[in-house]
C-alpha cells in the first residue's frame, strides 16, 4: 500500500511538472508524458500484482494460522476431554478406594465376629465334653441307684420273710421252739462257713464278696436289718 501511494504521488507530480513547464505542450512532450505514464502504469500494475501476490501470501498465511489455531483448538479440546476423563477416572478410583476400605472394615468386623464365634464354639465344645462326662457319671449313678434299688428290694423281701418266720405258729401242745436256732443249726450242720465282721464291712458288701443272696444271709443269721458291727460272727449260707 505504501508503494502504491508513492506511485500515485510521483504520477501526479509528473503531470503537474509537465503542465507547469510548458503552457502549450508539443507532440514530443505529450509522447514523453505518455511513455512515462505507460511506464508508471506498468510499474503500478507490477506493484499491484506484487501486492496481490503479497495479499495472497498473507491470506495463505492467515489460512494456515487459522488452520493451526483450529488444530490447536482441537488439541485443546482433546486435552480437556482427556483431563475430564482422567478426573472421572480419579474420582472412580477414589470411590473404589472408599468401597475397598469399607469392605476391609467389614471384613475386619466379620473376622472379629468369627473369632468370637470360634471362642464360643470352643467353650461349647468344652461344655459338651463336660456334659458327656456328666452323662457318663449320671449313667453310672443311675446304674448304682438301680443296683441299690434291687438290693433294697431284696432286703425288703428278706425282711418280709423274716417277719413271716418270726410269727408264732399255733400249736395244741407246749409252745414250739423258735425256728431260727433250728435254721442256724441246720446251716451249721450242713457245712456252712462263718466270717467275722471287720471295721468297714457292710452286709451287702459281704454278700457280694462271698456271692450269696442278701436275703439268705440275713435269714441264716436271723437279722431283721442290715446293721452289723465289727467282731460279729456271721454264718454264710451255701451259694
Amino acid at each position: 500500500m505504501r508503494k502504491l501511494s508513492a506511485l500515485h504521488a510521483a504520477l501526479w507530480c509528473g503531470l503537474w511538472m509537465v503542465a507547469g513547464c510548458a503552457g502549450n505542450p508539443s507532440v514530443r512532450d505529450l509522447q514523453v508524458t505518455q511513455a512515462a505514464l505507460k511506464a508508471e502504469s506498468l510499474q503500478s500494475q507490477r506493484t499491484i500484482a506484487d501486492l496481490r501476490a503479497e495479499l495472497q501470501g498473507l491470506q495463505q498465511e492467515l489460512g494456515a494460522a487459522r488452520a493451526g489455531q483450529a488444530r490447536l483448538d482441537g488439541e485443546l479440546r482433546e486435552a480437556q476431554r482427556r483431563a475430564q476423563e482422567a478426573q472421572r477416572a480419579v474420582e472412580a478410583q477414589r470411590e473404589e478406594l472408599v468401597r475397598t476400605r469399607e469392605e476391609r472394615d467389614r471384613l475386619t468386623a466379620i473376622t472379629r465376629e468369627l473369632q468370637g464365634q470360634m471362642v464360643e464354639l470352643g467353650r461349647l465344645r468344652q461344655q459338651v465334653g463336660e456334659a458327656g462326662r456328666d452323662q457318663s457319671r449320671l449313667q453310672a449313678l443311675e446304674q448304682a441307684i438301680e443296683q441299690h434299688t434291687k438290693e433294697l428290694a431284696e432286703l425288703k423281701d428278706a425282711m418280709q420273710k423274716l417277719s413271716q418266720r418270726s410269727k408264732p405258729k399255733p400249736a395244741s401242745g407246749p409252745m414250739a421252739a423258735p425256728i431260727y436256732p433250728a435254721l442256724a443249726g441246720e446251716s451249721a450242720g450242713s457245712g456252712s462257713h462263718k466270717v467275722i465282721v471287720e471295721r468297714g464291712d457292710t452286709l451287702w458288701a459281704l454278700a457280694r464278696k462271698y456271692r450269696v443272696r442278701l436275703a439268705d444271709l440275713m435269714a441264716v443269721n436271723n437279722l431283721t436289718s442290715d446293721l452289723i458291727r465289727p467282731g460279729q460272727e456271721l454264718i454264710l449260707p451255701e451259694p
